[in-house]
């Protein structure tokens, strides 16, 4: 995976010129995310769209790609191991855990939002949501495959998201919010948070040999 180019310099200089950290997509990122989809959705949920589950997929390897570009110390429940057990706690499942964040933000849920103006909110499914472990969401906003690009869009704490309204996108009840912090407001929806503090929050944590 190609990283987020500079953004661990631009954050020391405080130089971000762009509004949200951006991330360029290698092929192979997608092509194994709808390896491990398939793999996956054989043997477990097979009511669940294998598109969205790809999708799902993909996000969290963006999200593990940055965390070991910045060798940020981590535990990732990814989806391809058969054992449950290893991607639950106290049978409900994860997606990372970030044991140097402070104690309300270290487990994390990755949340992907496909390509396209139409798709244009955070959505955690609620059937889903409750049989997940998690302190945040953050949102990971695929602008185009083509092109190979996304860039991450926001956070909210858990408790947070469990006060959003709630809407049927299609695949069942769902917490929902605007990636435009303009257009959360304007319909009074709570926005998202801005991702740069949290990201220098998990830089703190980058593995530096002695």
């Amino acid at each position: 995976m190609e990283r987020i180019d500079t953004l661990k310099a631009k954050l020391e200089e405080l130089t971000i010129n762009e509004p949200y950290p951006q991330i360029l997509i290698e092929p192979e990122i997608v092509a194994y995310a709808m390896y491990v989809t398939k793999k996956v959705v054989s043997r477990t949920i097979q009511k669940e769209n294998i598109n969205t589950r790809t999708l799902g997929v993909l996000g969290q390897e963006l999200f593990n790609g940055c965390l070991l570009q910045y060798k940020i110390p981590n535990v990732y429940a990814n989806p391809i191991y058969k054992d449950k057990t290893m991607r639950q706690i106290n049978k409900k499942h994860f997606d990372f855990i970030v044991p140097h964040m402070p104690k309300e933000k270290q487990i994390i849920s990755i949340k992907t939002i496909s390509e396209g103006e139409k798709d244009k909110c955070f959505v955690a499914t609620i059937e889903e949501w409750e049989n997940e472990i998690h302190d945040i969401a953050i949102a990971i906003k695929i602008d185009s495959l083509t092109q190979h690009k996304a860039h991450m869009a926001g956070w909210l704490f858990a408790k947070e998201i469990e006060k959003l309204p709630t809407h049927d996108f299609g695949w069942g009840m769902a917490y929902y919010t605007y990636l435009d912090v303009a257009e959360a407001q304007e319909c009074e929806i709570p926005p998202m948070h801005n991702i740069i503090p949290l990201m220098e929050q998990l830089l703190k944590g980058s593995y530096t040999p002695i």
